[in-house]
């Protein structure tokens, strides 16, 4: 193919979303460090999903203008660290096919691809080699050679997806933490992902795709063909997601009962408010099950096809749009008092009882995320709008959610200082230094410098079999990881919570924390109150329901 025109990159961009979803699982399952929130595929489908829905607006097929949109959905649908990154390769990619009206040529490609690169480069504080940017960069260096080389846009693509395979290859022998765990870089991995599809847009067209589709076949998990890559979009294809306000709302049930009608489902939240995603071919049954368990709102039903309709399950077929008005910490829905405060606060909990911590700390608004489930930038965009106040302060509370916190600066009016907690506890720190009559960069500089004076711990289950340091550690093994890295192993939660703090009091420490998570009851965290009040007679030591998934405890030290 000579050139490619709007039509065509629309195809590939719509492949290219589905083969990253459909492989999403695999990409999670190389995150080297062996936690339950390896969610490096899901958050890069998830950005990916939402640049390709923000296609649908356009009113031509102008490469240039599709590519705009396309750089605009994937910064607002970005989640994580890598859908961040992601975001930031479309924005490149989208600069250097701006200049394109109609038909992008193989020097346009290769260009785009260059730009894509550097942008990446760029955004990054701290490039590492050996991840998702080595390889495109390595696959921009590959499509530039290819087009000086006289290749047409086709040839260019292919050129960029053999380049990516190699440096993929390649990146455990640039990581020793890769090789040491046996696997490629995750985020390259997710970038290959895409430039498979890319490829495998280029070889079917839309016309073609929509009799593959009309076969209604069944996927192969084991291997994707991609020439009939859209052979298996009918499978789950309605992308489904709302949000239930209610009480007694319980996610582990929503989950067991929806896990049999979809895939990539995503169920977090608390009693109050949980937010359900889910790829499903019966969205009504979905519906009906979670609209019993309370009110159902934000309700989107996409036909992943892109088929510009609407789906729903309402007298008139049009989508459902149930409006909450006055929902206390709701991101979206303001409660505004007569005049804006100085400065509003947002931060990212996940977990009712952390929650409500941090909204008697005076948070405005309280997003709902964390691990496996991080906010996209929309999600903080309007969580932010929602504060009622002149500038506001974001506590991300999570590392892979401040790259996304800081690219709110960029999308809203109001001033946004973002103070880097990684955890809640360093949050609920911040917040004790936090003057509601200083301005925006006198509370940032306080909170930032009072978020030091805490260290975490966090008691959690290896995913996968690894080593760490001197540590054996099997599958399912209870882990403890001491500001963030591992530092002990056990079979019980409470003996490793008491192991791990052994490695974080000393003589200086006056206050122990425990957060216990929502598979711990409050008899067995009480039970370790008391055990470790009686080894550390000099510190005061606290319990709280956290409710957090996936941690049995949260634990910091002062």
């Amino acid at each position: 193919m000579d050139v490619i025109n709007g039509v065509t990159l629309k195809n590939m961009l719509l492949v290219a979303a589905r083969n990253l979803d459909q492989q999403k699982d695999i990409v999670n399952a190389l995150n080297v460090f062996p936690v339950p929130d390896g969610d490096t595929g899901t958050n890069m489908s998830l950005t990916l999903n939402a640049a390709v829905k923000e296609l649908e607006r356009a009113e031509n097929n102008e490469v240039g203008r599709l590519t705009t949109l396309l750089a605009r959905g994937s910064l607002m649908g970005a989640r994580g660290n890598s859908g961040v990154i992601l975001s930031q390769f479309f924005r490149g990619f989208s600069d250097g096919l701006a200049h394109v009206k109609g038909e992008a040529t193989g020097e346009d490609i290769a260009h785009a691809f260059d730009s894509a690169s550097k942008t990446t480069y760029r955004a990054v504080m701290k490039p590492v080699e050996g991840t998702m940017l080595t390889v495109a960069r390595v696959a921009a260096e590959a499509a530039e050679e290819a087009a000086e080389e006289g290749a047409d846009a086709s040839a260019v693509i292919k050129a960029a997806l053999l380049g990516a395979q190699k440096s993929l290859a390649d990146t455990p022998n640039i990581l020793p933490v890769l090789k040491e765990a046996g696997v490629v870089d995750a985020g390259g991995q997710g970038l290959v992902c895409i430039f498979e599809g890319f490829w495998a847009g280029l070889t079917t067209s839309p016309e073609e795709m929509e009799e593959i589709l009309a076969e209604q076949g069944t996927p192969e998990k084991e291997a994707v063909d991609f020439s009939r890559l859209g052979e298996e979009v009918l499978v789950n294809k309605y992308c489904t997601e709302f949000i239930i306000l209610g009480e007694g709302i319980d996610p582990e049930r929503i989950r067991a009962e929806l896990e049999s009608k979809g895939d990539s489902m995503i169920v977090v939240g608390d009693e109050h408010v949980t937010k359900v995603h889910i790829h499903t071919d019966h969205p009504g049954q979905v519906l009906q099950f979670c609209g019993d368990l309370g009110n159902l709102t934000e309700i989107a039903i996409d036909n992943m096809m892109l088929q510009n309709q609407e789906f729903a399950h309402h007298s008139d077929n049009h989508r459902l749009d149930y409006a909450i008005d006055n929902v206390v910490g709701f991101p979206g829905v303001a409660e505004h008092s007569a005049a804006p405060k100085g400065v509003g606060i947002v931060a990212v909990v996940a977990g009712a009882g952390l929650a409500d911590i941090f909204r008697s700390l005076g948070v405005d608004s309280v997003v709902t995320g964390g691990q496996t489930m991080n906010p996209s930038t929309e999600d903080l965009v309007t969580a932010v709008n929602s504060v009622h106040a002149e500038s506001v302060i974001i506590l991300p509370n999570n590392k892979n959610v401040i790259f996304s916190a800081q690219q709110v600066k960029e999308l809203v009016d109001k001033k946004v200082g973002v103070v880097p907690t990684r955890s809640a506890p360093q949050g609920i720190s911040a917040l004790m230094y936090f003057v509601e009559d200083d301005s925006l960069e006198e509370n940032v500089a306080a909170m930032e410098s009072g978020m030091g004076e805490v260290k975490t711990g966090e008691v959690t289950y290896a995913v996968r079999s690894t080593v760490a340091g001197d540590l054996q550690i099997e599958e399912r093994d209870i882990i403890g990881l001491a500001e963030g890295k591992i530092a002990v192993v056990g079979s019980s939660p409470d003996d490793v919570a008491r192991d791990l703090l052994r490695t974080m009091v000393d003589d200086e420490s006056t206050v122990i924390s425990v957060y216990y998570g929502a598979d711990q009851m409050a008899e067995e965290a009480e039970d370790l109150s008391a055990t470790l009040q009686e080894e550390y007679s000099h510190c005061e030591v606290e319990v709280y329901p956290g409710g957090q998934p996936l941690y049995y405890y949260i634990v910091s030290v002062e």
